[in-house]
């Protein structure tokens, strides 16, 4: 049985959407632990803001940096 022209392109169509989800995942597999650090950050920034000031906050933030230098730093190196 042959396909017919407009269930070739279906196929195609659904091939390229499978290809993109696998892509995305792949891409989000990766960046996943760099966003939930960068989100803790955010978080222990704003809480020290809360707390104690913008001078804390701003301490937080310089640690922060710093940890994710030498995250990075680590992951191109392995």
């Amino acid at each position: 049985m042959t396909e017919k022209p407009y269930d070739m392109e279906r196929s195609a169509r659904r091939e390229a959407r499978r290809r993109a989800k696998e892509k995305a995942a792949r891409v989000l597999g990766t960046y996943l632990d760099d966003l939930l650090a960068v989100a803790a950050g955010v978080c222990l920034i704003t809480a020290a803001a809360l707390a104690v000031g913008a001078a804390a906050a701003f301490g937080v933030a310089g640690v922060c940096l710093g940890a994710y230098a030498r995250i990075v730093a680590r992951g191109r190196k392995g």
